[in-house]
């Protein structure tokens, strides 16, 4: 007879996993170690997910609807495009930043076991509609095309988590807001717009 399936003890589990696998990473990380994590016999984890692969892609497709939910909410809360950038970069971004497991899976193991190529197509879709509202009338970024948005975005996202990751791990003296500085000052500069 199958068990019952607990959705805290599903979460318990994709908990411990994310981040014993940020700390450890994917493969050097047991289903054993994530028992040992959640005090949950083995037969339990088999009862949620067939293997690791499974628990990593739970994490990192739940994790990122989490945040898309987060970024159409935060976009949607906003009147105009400017207002819009300027919450995605104050308020969408520092809670990104925040879950710091998510950023290591995400920069490590995400390429591998899930479709992010998908992830990044459908969230530069969302910044691109905004950018190009933002800069309408800047010349500059008339030449700005979907396959511009998608290196740009992939640049930016992902050298601001691993900036992150690094000023974390190290005595170098940044801080996520010296980031976040940076990223409002450029991105408003480019676009000729003042996002303070």
């Amino acid at each position: 007879m199958a068990r019952a399936k607990d959705e805290k003890k599903r979460q318990t589990i994709l908990l411990a996993a994310k981040t014993l696998f940020s700390r450890q990473g994917f493969f050097n990380t047991s289903v054993t170690d994530i028992t040992r994590e959640t005090g949950l016999p083995v037969g339990s984890i088999y009862t949620y997910f067939k293997g690791k692969e499974e628990i990593v892609r739970a994490i990192v497709d739940e994790g990122w609807g989490d945040l898309r939910n987060r970024l159409v909410t935060t976009v949607s809360s906003a009147e105009t495009p400017e207002e819009k950038l300027k919450l995605i970069i104050d308020q969408f971004l520092p809670e990104v930043l925040n879950d710091l497991d998510l950023v290591n899976i995400l920069l490590s193991e995400a390429i591998t076991y899930t479709k992010i190529e998908e992830k990044v197509e459908e969230l530069s879709g969302i910044i691109l509609a905004l950018l190009k509202a933002v800069a309408k009338d800047n010349k500059a970024l008339s030449g700005l095309d979907k396959k511009m948005m998608d290196t740009a975005l992939v640049v930016y996202f992902l050298g601001i988590m691993a900036s992150v990751k690094v000023s974390r791990a190290s005595s170098i003296g940044l801080k996520v807001g010296d980031i976040l500085k940076f990223i409002k000052y450029t991105v408003g500069s480019s676009l000729g717009v003042d996002l303070r």
